[in-house]
C-alpha cells in the first residue's frame, strides 16, 4: 500500500466565471507607492502584466504580499510598510477581493498603511486584529513567504541559492497533503531527540560499569582505613596537650621578664638623680663668665673709640701737609706765570693784526629771496594735499579697526555657539552614540561632495528656547531620531550611508512636498480656558527638512501643550477632539480601540531633558559665517584702499621733502655766508679783549708774600695733631691690657665649664642607657604577657582542661619535646597504612548508592528508547512513501517538460536514512546534450538557465498545488528567445488545464508571435502625459481586463 503512487489533489470546481475558490478577482490601490489610485481585475487563470520598467508592475506584486499578511522584508526592498505609501502623502490603503464558493460570495481583505508604520486590518468591512487575517489567508493556503508559490523580482535569485534542504521544504508547504510538512518537523524533531538520548543511554551504562568496577576494587582498603582512622585519633589527643605545655613555658619566661624590669627601673633612678648632681654648679660657672664677657665688650668699645679718633687726627694732618705743599707749589707757579705774561702781550698784539686783515677781505652776500618765495608755496600747497589724504587715510583706517572690532566679536560668538555644539555632541555620546564625534567631521568635511544641503545630527539643528518644551520635545521624539542625519536626495543617502555605516548613525531621506501645506495652529476658546496655548510643532525652530521630518514621524502636530490649569481640568481636555498634551507636570494621552471604539488614557510624569539643554541657534551660525565673509570681504577691500592711500601720500610727502631740501640748501649757504663773517669780527674783539686782560694782570709779589704767611700757620697746626696722636696711642695700650687680662678670664671659665658639660652629658647617655633598657625591659614584659594571653587562648580553643583530660595528660609525656615525638610516631604509624584516596571509605558508600539508582534509571531508559523508535519508525511509514510518491510525480512533469525542450532535467529525493533534517530534493539538469546532469546551483548554470529550470519547477508544481494563485516576476529576464518562448509555450499549456490555480507573470516584454489561449489575460501598464483619454476608451472590452490608475498627471 506504501508502494502505490499517491493520487493527484481532487479536481478543483469553477464555476461559471471560470474562477475557484481563493482566486483573486479584484485589486484596489489608493496611495500606494506610485499609485494614487488604481482598479485591477485580473483573470481567472494566467495573468500576464505587461509594461515597461518602471510603470507599476512590481507595485501589483508588493500589493498582492503586503495585502495578504506579508511583511515589508519579505519584498527585499523597505524595511518598513510606512516607506510603500505614496511619496507626498499621510496614507494610503490596499484591498484584495478573493472569490468564495460561488460567484456572488466575496471575501474582502483592507489593508490600511500610514507613514508612522502603523497598519489597520479590515475584513468584509469590519475591524479585526492581524491574527484572524492570517487565519483566513491560511483556510485558502496562500503562502506568500514561499517562494514556490509567491517569488517577486528582488527575490527570484533567493530561489537558485535555496539548498536542497529548503526546496524540499518550500515544496511540502506549497503542494502536497498539508500534513506532509508537519510529519517532515516531527520527524526531525523526535530524531534528533532520539539521538540525544541514546547517546544518554550509552553514557548512562558506561557510568553505571565504571562504577561496579571501582567499588570492587575498593573493598580490601576499607579495614585499612578504619585502623588509621583510630592512630589519627590518638595523634589529635596528644595534640590537645602541646598548646598547654607551650602555655607554661610562656608563663615562666613572663616571670623572668618582670623582674629584669624592676632591675632596670631601679637603675633609671640612680643615674637621674647623679644628673641633676652636675647640671647646678655648671650653671654658676656660665653665670660669671656671661660677667667677665660684658666686662670685655665694654673695653672693647672703648679701644674702637680710640682707633676712630686717632684716624681722624692722621687724616687731618695729612690734610695740613698737602696744603702746605699746595702753597709752596702756588709760589712757584706765579713766578712762571709772569715770565709766561710777557710772552702772551707780544703774540696776542700779533694775531689782533692778522684778525682784522682777514675781516676787511670779505666779500659782501646777497641771498637768492624769490626762489626761496616760490619753494614755500609750493611746499604749502603740498602739505594741504598730504594733510587731505592723511585725513581720509584716519577715516579708512578708523572703519578699517570698527570692521576688524566687528568680526573679532563675530568670530568670538561664531566659536562660543560652536562650543555650544560640542556640547550637545557630547550630551549624544554620553547617551550611548560613541562616534556621532567622527559621524558629524565627516560629514563637514565631505559637504562640497552633496548635491543638496545635509543636516545633522537633528540635535544641533533644533533650537527651544523654553526649558519645559524642551522637556515636552525630547519626552515625545524617539531617541534615534537625534543623532540621525538627513539627506534631500537620493544619491546624498546612499553616499552617507555608504560611509557613516561603521559610525551607526541613522539616515533619513527627506523629499520635500511643495504642495502640501499644514494648517497653522489657531488658539480656540475653549482651548484657553483648559490652559492650552500651542502644539508642539510651533515650539522650536530648525530648518524646513528637519521639522518636517520630526513632524511627520512623531506627529508633532498632534501634540498640544498646556498649563497647570490643563493639569487641573485634563479630564476634559478629550472633549475638543484632542488626544495627546503636555503639561508641566505630566503628558496625557489617549487612545481609541479599533474594536469596542471605547477611550483608554495613560499619564506619565514629566523626565527633564538632558539633551537640549544647551542650544544651539543654527540660523544664527549660518548668519554669522556669512556675515564673517562679508566683514573679511570688506576688510580686504579698505586694506587694499589704504595702501593706495599710503603709497599717494608718501609720493606727496617726498616731492615736499625735496623742495625742503632745495630751500634749506639756500638757506644753509646763506646763513654760512653770515656765520663766517660774524665769527670774523667776534675773532677780532676777542682777540682785543685779551690783549687788554692780559695787559691788566696783578703783580706777584704780594700775592708771594701772603702765600708765605699761610704756610706758617699750617706747621703750627701739624704739631698739634702729632701731639693728640701720641695722646691717643698711649691710652691704647692701656685699654688692650686691660682687655687681655679679662679675655684670659674667661677662656679659663669657658674651659672649666667644657669639662664639666663633658662630664654631665657622660651621666646623661649613662642617664638615657638606663631609660632605654628600662623601656625595652617594659615593651619585652608586655609582649610576654600579650604571648601568654594568646597561648592561653590557643590551648583553651584546642581543647578546655576536663577532669577525664586532665588524667589524659598525667599518662602523656611531660615535655614538648617529648610529646611532639610522640604524636609524630603515632602519625608515621597512621601513615605507614598507605591508600591513594583517603575519602575511600565515604566515597565507596556513595558509589554504592549510585550504581543502584542508575540501575534502575537504565532499565526504564531502555524501555523509552525502544519505543522512541517505534514511534519514529511507524511516522515515517506514513511520511517518506508518500513524499516518494510526490517527488516522483514532480519528477515526471518537469523531465517532460525539459525534453519539449529539447534539454534534460530530473527531480529526485535525497534520503538520508534516520537523518531527516538532511532529507532534501534535487534538481539536476543539464542544456547541453554532451554535458552531465548537475544540480541547479550559480556555480554551473547561467541566469537564464537557471530561471529556465525555476520556472519549469514551478509549472511541475501546478498540477499537485493546493493554493490558489501563484505569482512570479520578470522570470524570464536573462533568457535567451529560443529558451523564452519554450518556456511561455510551457505556462500557457499548464495554464490551459482545468486544474490549475490563477497565476500572475510579471514581464517588461513578450516576444513577438507567440502562441496564446483562452485563459491568457493581458494587462497592460503604461504611463505617460497623454494616456489618460485612451486609458478611458480601452477601459472595458469583452475580453480585456481594465486597469485604471492616476500617477500624478499620468495614467495607465
Amino acid at each position: 500500500m506504501a508502494d502505490e503512487p499517491r493520487p493527484k489533489r481532487p479536481k478543483i470546481s469553477r464555476g461559471d466565471d471560470d474562477y475557484m475558490l481563493g482566486n483573486i478577482t479584484e485589486i484596489e490601490l489608493c496611495n500606494f507607492m506610485t499609485f494614487n489610485k488604481l482598479t485591477c481585475k485580473p483573470g481567472s487563470r494566467l495573468n500576464l502584466v505587461v509594461g515597461p520598467n518602471g510603470s507599476g508592475k512590481s507595485s501589483l506584486v508588493c500589493a498582492i504580499a503586503l495585502g495578504l499578511g506579508g511583511e515589508p522584508q519579505l519584498l527585499g526592498r523597505a524595511s518598513s510598510i510606512g516607506a510603500y505609501v505614496k511619496r507626498g502623502e499621510e496614507s494610503g490603503y490596499i484591498k484584495i477581493s478573493l472569490r468564495g464558493e460561488c460567484k456572488e460570495e466575496q471575501f474582502t481583505i483592507t489593508r490600511k498603511i500610514d507613514t508612522r508604520n502603523k497598519s489597520e486590518w479590515i475584513f468584509n468591512g469590519k475591524v479585526v486584529a492581524k491574527k484572524e487575517i492570517n487565519e483566513v489567508i491560511q483556510g485558502f493556503n496562500i503562502q506568500v513567504n514561499n517562494l514556490t508559490q509567491f517569488l517577486p523580482q528582488d527575490r527570484v535569485c533567493e530561489f537558485a541559492k535555496l539548498t536542497p534542504v529548503q526546496l524540499l521544504e518550500e515544496t511540502e508547504k506549497a503542494v502536497g497533503d498539508p500534513q506532509l510538512p508537519v510529519q517532515h518537523n516531527t520527524l526531525i524533531v523526535k530524531s534528533q531527540e532520539l539521538k540525544k538520548f541514546e547517546r544518554a543511554v550509552e553514557s548512562n551504562k558506561g557510568s553505571l560499569d565504571q562504577l561496579k568496577a571501582v567499588n570492587a576494587e575498593l573493598e580490601r582498603d576499607v579495614e585499612r582505613v578504619r585502623q588509621r582512622e583510630e592512630l589519627l585519633a590518638k595523634a589529635e589527643s596528644m595534640k590537645k596537650k602541646l598548646p598547654w605545655l607551650k602555655y607554661d613555658i610562656k608563663k615562666a619566661k613572663y616571670m623572668e621578664a618582670k623582674e629584669q624590669e624592676k632591675e632596670a627601673k631601679l637603675k633609671l633612678d640612680e643615674a637621674a638623680k647623679a644628673l641633676n648632681e652636675l647640671r647646678e654648679p655648671i650653671e654658676k660657672q656660665k653665670r660669671v663668665k656671661t660677667t667677665q664677657e660684658a666686662k670685655c665688650k665694654k673695653i672693647n668699645g672703648l679701644i674702637d673709640g680710640n682707633m676712630k679718633k686717632r684716624m681722624q687726627l692722621l687724616e687731618d694732618e695729612n690734610r695740613l701737609g698737602v696744603l702746605m705743599q699746595g702753597k709752596y707749589n702756588e709760589m712757584e707757579e706765579l713766578r712762571r706765570q709772569e715770565e709766561s705774561r710777557q710772552q702772551r702781550i707780544s703774540r696776542a698784539k700779533e694775531d689782533l693784526a692778522a684778525a682784522e686783515a682777514e675781516l676787511a677781505k670779505l666779500p659782501p652776500y646777497e641771498p637768492p629771496k624769490h626762489k626761496m618765495e616760490e619753494l614755500s608755496a609750493r611746499i604749502v600747497e603740498l602739505e594741504g594735499t598730504a594733510k587731505e589724504i592723511r585725513s581720509e587715510k584716519m577715516e579708512k583706517e578708523k572703519h578699517l579697526n570698527h570692521n576688524r572690532s566687528i568680526l573679532r566679536q563675530c568670530m568670538d560668538k561664531l566659536r562660543d555657539m560652536e562650543n555650544a555644539t560640542n556640547k550637545r555632541l557630547q550630551a549624544l555620546r554620553n547617551s550611548g552614540a560613541e562616534k556621532i564625534f567622527e559621524a558629524y567631521q565627516w560629514v563637514q568635511e565631505h559637504r562640497n561632495e552633496f548635491n543638496k544641503e545635509v543636516y545633522g545630527p537633528v540635535l544641533l539643528e533644533v533650537n527651544v528656547s523654553n526649558r519645559f518644551h524642551a522637556d515636552y520635545l525630547e519626552g515625545h521624539v524617539a531617541y534615534y531620531i537625534w543623532k540621525a542625519f538627513i539627506t534631500q536626495d537620493a544619491y546624498d543617502r546612499d553616499f552617507l550611508f555608504k560611509n557613516l555605516r561603521s559610525y551607526d548613525v541613522p539616515v533619513i531621506n527627506h523629499v520635500g512636498d511643495e504642495g502640501r501645506r499644514r494648517e497653522p495652529f489657531q488658539t480656540t476658546e475653549e482651548m484657553r480656558k483648559l490652559g492650552i496655548s500651542s502644539r508642539l510643532d510651533q515650539v522650536f525652530e530648525a530648518p524646513h527638512a528637519v521639522k518636517d521630518v520630526l513632524t511627520s514621524q512623531f506627529g508633532l502636530e498632534h501634540s498640544y501643550i498646556g498649563s497647570k490649569e490643563t493639569d487641573q481640568q485634563a479630564d476634559q481636555v478629550l472633549g475638543l477632539g484632542i488626544m495627546d498634551v503636555w503639561t508641566p507636570e505630566n503628558h496625557y494621552r489617549w487612545s481609541r480601540s479599533r474594536y469596542g471604539n471605547h477611550v483608554s488614557a495613560s499619564v506619565e510624569s514629566i523626565t527633564r531633558s538632558h539633551l537640549l539643554l544647551c542650544n544651539v541657534d543654527v540660523g544664527e551660525i549660518e548668519r554669522l559665517k556669512s556675515r564673517k565673509i562679508e566683514l573679511e570681504d570688506t576688510i580686504s577691500t579698505i586694506d587694499a584702499n589704504l595702501k593706495a592711500l599710503q603709497m599717494e601720500l608718501r609720493q606727496k610727502e617726498d616731492e615736499a621733502a625735496e623742495h625742503r631740501r632745495e630751500r634749506e640748501e639756500i638757506v644753509n649757504i646763506s646763513q654760512n655766508e653770515k656765520k663766517k663773517r660774524r665769527e670774523m669780527e667776534n675773532l677780532v674783539n676777542q682777540r682785543r679783549i685779551k690783549l687788554k686782560s692780559i695787559e691788566r694782570e696783578n703783580d706777584p709779589d704780594i700775592t708771594i708774600t701772603k702765600l708765605i704767611d699761610q704756610v706758617k700757620e699750617l706747621k703750627i697746626q701739624r704739631f698739634r695733631c702729632a701731639m693728640e696722636i701720641k695722646s691717643s696711642l698711649i691710652e691704647a695700650v692701656a685699654h688692650r691690657r686691660s682687655f687681655a687680662e679679662i679675655n684670659m678670664i674667661s677662656i679659663e671659665l669657658e674651659a672649666k665649664i667644657k669639662e664639666m658639660e663633658s662630664n654631665a652629658k657622660q651621666k646623661e647617655r649613662f642617664a638615657m642607657q638606663a631609660s632605654l633598657n628600662f623601656e625595652n625591659r617594659k615593651k619585652e614584659v608586655e609582649e610576654c604577657r600579650q604571648q601568654l594571653i594568646d597561648a592561653k587562648k590557643h590551648a583553651e580553643s584546642v581543647a578546655v582542661i576536663t577532669p577525664e583530660l586532665e588524667r589524659a595528660f598525667l599518662e602523656m609525656p611531660v615535655s614538648i619535646e617529648e610529646l611532639e615525638a610522640a604524636i609524630q610516631d603515632t602519625i608515621s604509624q597512621a601513615n605507614s597504612i598507605l591508600f591513594l584516596n583517603h575519602n575511600i571509605l565515604e566515597e565507596y558508600e556513595s558509589r554504592q548508592r549510585k550504581i543502584e539508582a542508575l540501575s534502575q534509571k537504565q532499565e526504564m531508559d531502555e524501555k523509552e528508547l525502544s519505543s522512541r523508535v517505534d514511534e519514529i519508525n511507524a511516522l515515517k511509514e506514513r511520511w517518506l512513501p508518500t513524499l516518494r510518491s510526490l517527488v516522483t510525480q514532480i519528477n515526471g512533469t518537469f523531465s517532460r517538460n525539459f525534453q519539449e525542450m529539447a534539454v534534460a532535467g530530473e527531480v529526485s529525493l535525497d534520503e538520508h536514512d534516520m537523518d531527516f533534517d538532511q532529507y532534501g530534493i534535487l534538481i539536476k539538469v543539464k542544456f547541453r546534450q554532451t554535458a552531465q546532469l548537475q544540480v541547479l546551483s550559480a556555480h554551473h548554470q547561467s541566469g537564464g538557465e537557471r530561471s529556465v529550470s525555476t520556472i519549469l519547477y514551478l509549472i511541475s508544481l501546478q498540477d499537485l498545488t493546493n493554493c490558489p494563485f501563484r505569482v512570479v516576476d520578470e522570470i524570464n529576464q536573462g533568457m535567451d528567445p529560443i529558451n523564452e518562448r519554450k518556456m511561455f509555450q510551457q505556462l500557457v499549456r499548464a495554464a490551459s488545464q482545468p486544474n490549475t490555480p490563477q497565476c500572475f507573470l510579471l514581464t517588461p516584454k513578450l516576444l513577438p508571435n507567440l502562441e496564446y489561449s483562452d485563459a491568457c489575460s493581458i494587462l497592460t501598464v503604461m504611463n505617460g502625459p497623454w494616456i489618460e483619454q485612451p486609458s478611458k476608451v480601452w477601459s472595458s472590452g469583452e475580453n480585456w481586463g481594465s486597469v485604471r490608475a492616476r500617477l500624478g498627471g499620468n495614467h495607465c
